[in-house]
Formats: structure tokens, C-alpha cells, sequence
């Protein structure tokens, strides 16, 4: 099967001609729709070895001097070498989750949660494994890919309190082909668009980085909800996503190989399609509506309930807090659609699963349809408005449409003028146009 990419309905378009000036310019905003593409590893390590040394000499400059071409090498971004390392490194990421839960000591710390509308306290934790995967992670992308603005969760909240894990992460990142993961060998050789095929500017490109999502679940026992994410942005636009996850799904009560089984890795982007989803792992959903919904666990949002309520009679809700997870029971068509009405999430626990979304057929912006922004900017990693993804755009007018009617609804008996009502009230620099 094919993966292309989709485009919002025309009504969004419509508005995108009048979006702010602060949105960057974009050179991959024409898409689309199509299915999942299913990749079948059929690449041998000596037409790969050409095929990198082909791509190596097309960048270099011959008329440059030694050092002024290590120094323009180390300006620029090789996207596809970038995702096969962000490929292996999600392999590895995967054992070092797996490794600190058979040992059994987590390590919990809780970073400072928040209350449910029942006046719960809920943590945000960090793990063991959340500090030595994202230590690992920042140490080989500085060494591939020095000039890269990496945005990591730990690292950016003043909680990874370790150095760069040095050995592991040079080691991942100067491999040879030998050495690589079968998948990330695939990703070097995907046929990826033209514009990606060329080194792009270092200072447009920025990395995402979630070193395991799904962390409270995980601090309690949940195990196939957990993920790592690692997205790729240029100009603001995701292009490419890798998730990982640790402990495979399992598939029904009696199903006893997801303990053993390897680590599941789901990888694409802008123009190759979805790589890791199998027939087997999908579903045939029927078209909505009714949606059938992914929703964090604990409510926190006054609109939650009447917007999954006018979604459609019986709406099904599949309730676990796991970001990452969502975006991968969209993909299996398990779900519909992910919904987070409130400001919970970051960039980095959506640029990966939006690049994916959308080279799957999908939408992701926020709570009233809205695209965001993807950059290294402070200012710019809180997702201030929401969050909601959908496994077809074509869906963009039932649901957003559902989601700005009761914020107006909430608004009138609240606060009165819409505009000063969240999200409207927001001043988001990320958020890509204010209506």
C-alpha cells in the first residue's frame, strides 16, 4: 500500500491564506490523503554502502578546502541519516527501558503535577529510564549532528541530572552499516521526496525529543502504553517521526509473547510513508460517527464530557495518559481521533506523532483546529492550546466543529466575549494562526 499525505478541507485553507506573519515559510504545506504504507526490508548492505557514499559525495564541494567542508558539513542535516539514527536510537532506547524494569528499581521522582476537576493530585514523573535514554539519545545527536537544536523534555524542565552518557551515545552515533538496525539501514535507503534529499540548513531543523512518554502509566504498572518520541522539524513544519515502543501490544488476554517479543519501531514521514504498522495490527473502523476516542485518564476540562457527548451516540472513549500511545492506536485505525482539551502537552509529545499523522492521511492542531509551530523557541514547547489528532482530515469539520461550539457555548454562560475564553485568550506564538 501507498502512504501519502493529506490536506486540511478547504475551509482551513481558506483561513491559512490570512495566518499570522510570525509562521514561518514552509516549502512541505502541499499534501496528500492515501493509507498506511507498509514496508518490506528488502535492501542488502552493499547496494546500502553505494548508496551512502553516492549521497556523501553529492554533498560534499569539491572546491572547498578541508576545513571549510567539515565546517559546511557540520552546518548542514542529512534528513534520512538523521532518522536512521533516530531509528537506533529508538532500538536502544527501547532496552534501556525494558533493562531498568527488569531490574526493578524506577527511580520515581515527581516533577510537580496538577489537580483533576475532582481535586486529585496527579504527579508528573520521571523514571531512571526517562534519564538514562534521553542522556544517551543527546549524546549521539551532538556527536552526528553538532549544529542541531535539540528540545528534550528532561533536559529542557532542569530534570536530567546526569551528564551525557558519552560511551553509548558516540558509540550509536558512529556505527557503521554493519552495526546499524535492519530498520534504520531501511530508513537510509527509503525513497524519500526530492527537498528531503538534500542537506538541509542546521538552523532550520530542529529535534524533538521524549525519552519515554507515558510516564505515570509506567510509574504504575502500565506497561504497552509507554513510548519513546523522537520528531523532526523543518521551518516549523514536522517532517519526520520515529516512535518506539518497548513492550509490544498485546493483542488479547491469552496473548503471553508481548514480555519477550522485541521492541516495536514506527518510523516515516514527509513523502516515504509509515514504516512498522502491519495488516495484522490494523483495524477496520467503521466511519464515524460515532468517534471512537483516546482520552487521558483523569478529567481536567470542563468541556471534555459534552464535546466526546456530541461526537455521536455512544461514543466509545479509550482512557489511558500516553501521548505517544494515541498516536499509534490512530495509526493501527483502533481509534478515530486523540482529544486533550486543555494545555497538558508539549512539542515534544507531538512532533513525531503529527509527522507520522500526516503522512498517514491526518490532522493534528489544536483544540479548535489550529496548526502549531515546531521551534526551538522557550516560549514555543508548550502545546498552550491543546491538542487533537484524527486518523483522516476529512473529519476536520465534525470535530472541530463540535470543539468551538461548546467553548462558545462555555463561554457565554462564563466569561461572556468568546475572546476571552481559552483557547481564544491565548497568546501562542506556536499557535499558527489566531482566529
Amino acid at each position: 500500500m501507498s502512504a501519502m499525505q493529506a490536506q486540511p478541507p478547504a475551509r482551513y485553507a481558506a483561513r491559512n491564506a490570512h495566518a499570522s506573519s510570525k509562521r514561518p515559510d514552509c516549502a512541505f504545506g502541499s499534501a496528500r490523503r492515501g493509507r498506511l504504507q507498509v514496508c518490506v526490508l528488502k535492501n542488502t548492505a552493499n547496494k546500502l554502502d553505494s548508496h551512502i557514499r553516492q549521497r556523501t559525495n553529492a554533498s560534499a564541494s569539491s572546491s572547498s578546502s578541508s576545513s571549510s567542508s567539515s565546517s559546511s558539513s557540520m552546518s548542514a542535516v542529512d534528513v534520512p541519516h538523521l532518522v536512521a539514527l533516530l531509528v537506533d536510537l529508538a532500538h536502544e532506547s527501547c532496552h534501556i527501558i525494558r533493562n531498568v524494569t527488569k531490574n526493578g528499581t524506577l527511580g520515581v521522582k515527581d516533577k510537580g503535577g496538577s489537580t483533576t476537576l475532582a481535586g486529585e493530585y496527579v504527579m508528573d514523573a520521571q523514571t531512571e529510564a526517562d534519564r538514562q535514554v534521553e542522556s544517551t539519545v543527546l549524546a549521539a545527536i551532538r556527536t552526528a549532528f553538532p549544529a542541531v537544536d535539540i528540545v528534550a523534555e528532561e533536559e529542557s524542565e532542569g530534570m536530567l541530572a546526569r551528564p551525557d552518557d558519552e560511551k553509548v551515545g558516540k558509540t550509536i552515533a558512529t556505527r557503521d552499516l554493519a552495526q546499524r538496525h535492519p530498520s534504520a539501514v531501511d530508513a537510509l535507503d527509503a525513497v524519500w521526496p526530492p527537498e528531503l534529499r538534500v542537506a538541509l540548513p542546521a538552523d532550520d531543523v530542529v529535534v524533538f525529543i521524549d525519552p519515554l512518554d507515558g510516564t505515570n502509566e509506567y510509574a504504575n504498572g502500565a506497561r504497552e502504553c509507554v513510548t519513546c518520541l523522537y520528531g523532526v522539524a523543518y521551518r516549523g513544519r514536522p517532517i519526520a517521526g520515529v516512535i518506539g515502543q518497548p513492550f509490544p501490544e498485546i493483542l488479547s488476554d491469552d496473548d503471553t509473547t508481548a514480555a519477550t517479543a522485541a521492541p516495536r519501531i514506527v518510523w516515516g514521514g514527509s513523502g516515504v510513508g509509515v514504516h512498522g504498522i502491519n495488516e495484522a495490527q490494523q483495524t477496520s473502523l467503521p466511519k464515524p460517527p460515532p468517534f471512537r476516542a483516546a482520552i487521558n485518564r483523569n478529567l481536567r476540562d470542563p468541556r471534555q464530557e459534552p464535546v466526546m457527548e456530541r461526537l455521536g451516540p455512544a461514543t466509545e472513549e479509550v482512557k489511558i495518559s500516553a501521548t505517544g500511545y494515541h498516536f499509534l492506536k490512530i495509526l493501527e485505525r483502533r481509534v478515530h481521533v486523540q482529544i486533550m482539551l486543555r494545555r497538558a502537552s508539549k512539542k515534544w509529545d507531538s512532533c513525531a506523532g503529527e509527522a507520522l499523522l500526516t503522512a498517514a492521511g491526518g490532522f493534528v492542531g489544536d483544540s479548535v483546529g489550529r496548526r502549531y509551530v515546531y521551534s526551538a523557541r522557550p516560549d514555543c514547547i508548550q502545546n498552550l492550546c491543546g491538542l487533537v489528532s484524527m486518523g483522516s482530515a476529512e473529519w476536520y469539520d465534525d470535530v472541530f466543529s463540535v470543539t468551538r461550539q461548546v467553548a462558545e457555548e462555555q463561554a457565554e454562560e462564563g466569561v461572556g466575549p468568546l475572546k476571552e475564553y481559552w483557547p481564544y485568550d491565548v497568546e501562542d506564538p506556536s499557535v499558527e494562526q489566531q482566529f
